[in-house]
């Protein structure tokens, strides 16, 4: 799976813009998703950063599951079911 550039990921979750080329990272599940660095990545306020890497077992599990998310919200979109394989 190569989530980096799957298409449909990238458009629900990926950066905003907010003005001036600024880009705001989206969230999935509590993680701040970063296709640039393909990593997902939290920083909780009484603990160390987490990264997690989108090829890791458990980024793969992350991304698999932003996977189903971006597919179901899309579907929401457009009105009728979406299918894609990454």
């Amino acid at each position: 799976m190569n989530i980096a550039t799957c298409f449909l990921c990238e458009s629900i979750f990926g950066p905003r813009i907010i003005g001036d080329g600024v880009r705001q990272l989206q969230t999935f599940n509590g993680y701040t998703v970063d296709f640039r660095l393909t990593e997902f990545r939290t920083f909780p306020p009484d603990a160390l950063p987490e990264f997690i890497d989108f090829t890791s077992p458990e980024g793969i599990l992350l991304c698999a599951e932003m996977h189903e998310e971006a597919i179901k919200q899309l579907h929401k979109q457009f009105g009728k079911e979406v299918f894609m394989s990454i």
